[in-house]
């Protein structure tokens, strides 16, 4: 006969609300258990820790991104200004040729 092992509750619970904010909720404490929960406690902080310095790092390097695109949007936005007027000079130009071969 096999005895049957009953499963340990799950560490952490997540309401529906707190499901939606990504965030955990501790479970009931049960009496008699204060060593346990505060190494899972302790264990938790630094998963939360852990996972806050990855955010604090990946927020990090997506704003250097976004500001080297936006140096390099400006840069593109200077040389399209600059080829615009000399695309609107060099039109001008042909105009007054064509104007000045049509008049004469």
């Amino acid at each position: 006969m096999h005895a049957q092992v009953a499963e340990a509750p799950p560490r952490h619970r997540r309401t529906a609300r707190a499901a939606a904010r990504g965030t955990l909720r501790a479970p009931p404490r049960q009496a008699g258990g204060g060593g346990a929960d505060a190494l899972a406690d302790a264990e938790d902080r630094e998963d939360l820790n852990r996972a806050s310095g990855e955010r604090q790092t990946l927020a990090a390097n997506q704003t250097a991104l976004l500001v080297e695109m936006v140096q390099q949007n400006t840069q593109l936005t200077e040389t399209i200004k600059s080829l615009t007027e000399r695309v609107e000079a060099l039109t001008r130009e042909v105009h007054l040729n064509i104007c000045a071969n049509t008049a004469g």
